[in-house]
């Protein structure tokens, strides 16, 4: 049991230490293995391609989407070395974790690997890991507007709550109202009642035997 606990705490540690910096992968694009660099952030898909998509639109570019990867076209960065690439970024989410792999090309699909060029290399993997800030500073950005939506939903019910209280009470005035003239009513009608008896006791008495 220990021995099974070890290994599968060994596996953790590795899988951990695999992620904690940024490495070189290939994957398939258009029936080919092309390399790229790879790197696993602890945010769901939506919010670290969102977030990619913010800052890149923010540096000046618009993504198009090719096969499964967003393609960032004509990029200079000084973070990349200051010379023309296209950023080829896939996203591959797995429950709250998503790995990103980040592809660079110097055109027409003529794709950096590290034997290459591995300066370029090198700074991508840098370059991909400062992402991690972006998409933190992003899902806060989202966090806050989803509790702000939430919090003017229950001031907004509680508003609702309070004029349907009003309109209660205001029901409740009426309704009293109508009690208290009812029980009026039933006080002047008990009079014609007693008032109609006493007649019909009357006419009742003349009857001859």
């Amino acid at each position: 049991m220990l021995k099974l606990l070890f290994s599968f705490l060994c596996t953790a540690l590795f899988t951990i230490a695999s992620f904690a910096q940024a490495r070189s992968a290939f994957i398939k694009f258009k029936d080919a293995q092309r390399p790229s660099v790879i790197y696993e952030f602890a945010f769901p898909e939506k919010t670290v391609e969102k977030a990619v998509d913010d800052k890149m639109e923010k540096l000046g570019y618009k993504g198009k989407q090719s096969k499964s990867f967003v393609v960032y076209n004509g990029v200079t960065l000084s973070e990349l070395g200051n010379q023309p690439l296209d950023m080829y970024f896939k996203f591959d989410g797995r429950r709250e974790n998503t790995t990103v792999y980040l592809m660079l090309s110097k055109g027409n699909e003529n794709f950096i690997s590290e034997s290459d060029d591995a300066s370029t290399i090198d700074n991508a993997k840098s370059f991909i890991q400062t992402l991690t800030t972006g998409i933190e500073a992003y899902d806060l950005e989202q966090q806050i507007a989803k509790q702000e939506n939430d919090f003017k939903k229950a001031e907004k019910r509680y508003q609702k709550l309070v004029n349907d209280a009003d309109d209660l009470q205001k029901s409740k005035i009426k309704i009293e109202g109508k009690i208290e003239e009812n029980l009026k009513d039933q006080k002047d009608q008990q009079a014609e009642i007693e008032k109609q008896r006493q007649i019909f006791e009357t006419l009742k008495s003349k009857r001859k035997a």
